[in-house]
């Protein structure tokens, strides 16, 4: 019998959960019954660990994220003509742009395949200009149309898009996108003092990570506005705040207008989370929307208490008063006061039932029992 061909297609391989998240997928749902192929844009961080590990990957020259009408339409044409050669059983996209492209793409095929989409978080949330919103939850119910499944990671964005009427309760499958799983115990004999020296910091210095990147849905400003309250209350406090973006411009300058150069540290792109969550106190994130972020599970298995805004499916995860803080969305001043409370307080608490859904073989399980039971093309 011949394999099941699964075609994932992601906008571009950035240092992201979705797309780490993506990449696992791809290599260990590669086995029979199935055989795994994989198109993505140019240019993401990810792209030589990708080309070394997988062997069935495609670059689409023209997909890219921001909206560009010409290069849409030629990124279009591109997933069309290489899905025709793969000629996939299943197609699965993840993102914004991924999942419009590829699955109108795969959509027009003759021979159509099913088509999975996985909702990362959805591109509306609350406080958006109204149009904007209804223009996003309207394109959303186009797409579903034609749509087999839609995967999400969170249940507050399924539980949202049965309520807006986007899909079907039969289309929906709660899924978690897990992480490989590291804990505090595997870092028992790591030099502390050899890491905080690497990062220019003194023994005694208490750090707060995020681990986001710097683009508006991360909100790193709020962050930075959080952690000049925080330090004038202790000066040994350090954020460490991992990721590159659109928004680094605005964030140096406001971290210079704080005076926080010594308090606030823009890492950029970093392959080391696990080693800086092992010398943080806390792990933080401002995002305004999200649909549940791998970071912030990553954070818990390492048992550091987690002080978050309350979006998407971060209050799914982390409980308040438990495992952490969750903060009212926006209010960075609570923000602050939530960092000065974790850091006063030793009695927090991680049990391993809240977790286990969030161990990526246990997404991979499920991800195959999905694909098997989906069939082939139509």
């Amino acid at each position: 019998m011949a394999n099941k061909k699964i075609a994932f297609i992601i906008t571009k391989l950035e240092l992201g959960g979705a797309q780490k998240s993506v990449l696992y997928s791809v290599k260990n749902i590669n086995r029979p019954p199935f055989k795994t192929y994989l198109l993505c844009g140019k240019g993401g961080f990810l792209d030589k660990t990708a080309k070394k590990t997988i062997k069935s990957i495609f670059f689409i020259p023209d997909m890219v994220r921001e909206i560009s009408p010409v290069k849409d339409i030629k990124a279009f044409f591109q997933i069309r003509k290489r899905l025709k050669n793969i000629r996939p059983d299943i197609v699965h996209t993840n993102s914004s742009k991924a999942g419009i492209l590829g699955r109108l793409a795969a959509a027009s095929l003759i021979k159509r395949p099913k088509i999975v989409h996985t909702v990362h978080g959805f591109s509306f949330y609350e406080g958006q200009k109204t149009t904007q919103k209804y223009f996003y939850i309207l394109a959303e119910k186009l797409l579903a149309g034609f749509t087999d499944r839609l995967v999400f990671v969170s249940r507050e964005d399924m539980d949202n898009a049965l309520r807006l009427k986007i899909a079907k309760a039969s289309q929906c499958r709660l899924i978690r996108a897990g992480v490989e799983v590291k804990r505090r115990a595997d870092f028992k004999d790591f030099d502390r003092e050899a890491k905080l020296k690497e990062l220019g910091l003194k023994p005694n210095a208490r750090i707060i990570l995020s681990t986001a990147n710097l683009k508006p849905q991360k909100n790193p400003l709020d962050m930075i506005r959080a952690a000049a309250i925080v330090c004038r209350k202790e000066p040994r406090c350090v954020y460490l705040y991992t990721g590159t973006g659109p928004l680094k411009k605005a964030a140096a300058k406001l971290i210079a207008r704080y005076k926080l150069k010594n308090n606030f540290k823009l890492l950029g792109h970093r392959k080391d989370i696990e080693q800086l969550l092992a010398v943080s106190e806390l792990f933080s994130l401002s995002s305004l929307w999200e649909g549940l972020p791998m970071a912030l599970a990553e954070a818990l298995f390492m048992n550091v208490p987690a002080i978050c805004y309350d979006s998407g499916g971060v209050k799914e995860i982390l409980k308040d008063g438990q495992n952490g803080f969750l903060i009212k969305r926006g209010d960075y001043k609570a923000l602050a006061q939530g960092h000065i409370k974790a850091l006063k307080r030793k009695d927090f608490s991680f049990k391993e039932e809240d977790l286990e859904d969030f161990d990526i073989k246990n997404m991979i399980n499920r991800q195959r029992e999905l694909y098997l039971n989906l069939g082939g093309r139509r």
